[in-house]
């Protein structure tokens, strides 16, 4: 009986908190379902560990179709703000709170989300370019150069040039000996990507593009085979875009 209780009590509890929720009135705009989302888990302090309330409450509180409601909590799984769970619900995995600067809210979450996933590409890159110096073919060296020497002309032409830096770094990939290394970076990237919303300006092809001459330091760091001068390389080029990151989400 006690455990029915303590069902009905958090059910009554994600009511609550749902109450605290507005009417959306343009029912297309997830960046809206999700600022209103931020506003009501401040509202009610929900914590790190805490569930939000169910796709129908907080659907039918804001007004706007479950489609929404996964399509902005699928966004938030992305940015590892929240982990979902089949059968269960959904549950908050980082500290949300609404921006306090100039910068917009969804803008700030984003670039937290962004910071994680630097964080976890830190460990993964450096283990990766150091094997990469170990174990590059000369074959792979040229590829390496051309991915490199094909981005720096996207970017000098001001056209758009991360699908190169992709092509760069896989060749890396490939060298490391282990290409799940890659997969694993890819998955991250793709969550994140798939997790913005639209104008987001991380998708401004001017995001990052400081970084890319920093690459020609380690494409020959990598070619020179020098595992210490490619982690240090790809240091540099992570804590640059940190620093930008960190820059846009207070602009």
């Amino acid at each position: 009986m006690a455990a029915v209780k303590s069902k009905s009590k958090k059910h009554d509890d994600q009511k609550s908190a749902a109450k605290l929720l507005p009417k959306i009135e343009r029912k297309s705009r997830t960046a809206e379902v999700l600022d209103a989302l931020v506003q009501m888990i401040e509202a009610a302090d929900l914590q790190i560990g805490d569930a939000l309330p169910s796709e129908t409450l907080l659907a039918d509180q804001l007004g706007v179709g479950r489609s929404t409601i996964r399509e902005a909590l699928n966004r938030w799984e992305g940015l590892g703000l929240v982990r979902r769970r089949r059968g269960s619900g959904t549950y908050i995995t980082a500290n949300i709170k609404s921006s306090k600067g100039l910068g917009s809210t969804t803008t700030k979450l984003e670039a937290e989300g962004l910071l994680r996933i630097l964080d976890v590409r830190r460990t993964l890159e450096k283990e990766v370019v150091q094997r990469a110096a170990q174990n590059i073919s000369d074959g792979q060296i040229e590829k390496m150069r051309a991915a490199y020497k094909k981005m720096e002309r996207l970017v000098n032409d001001g056209l758009r040039w991360r699908e190169a830096d992709h092509e760069f770094h896989a060749v890396i990939y490939e060298a490391s000996g282990n290409t799940m290394f890659g997969q694993v970076i890819r998955d991250v990237d793709d969550a994140f990507h798939a997790s913005k919303v639209d104008n987001s300006p991380f998708e401004d092809p001017a995001f990052g593009f400081r970084s890319v001459p920093l690459h020609a330091n380690l494409c020959e760091a990598i070619a020179r085979r020098s595992a210490d001068d490619a982690v240090t390389a790809i240091i540099e080029i992570l804590d640059l875009v940190e620093r930008e990151v960190r820059s846009v989400s207070q602009s």
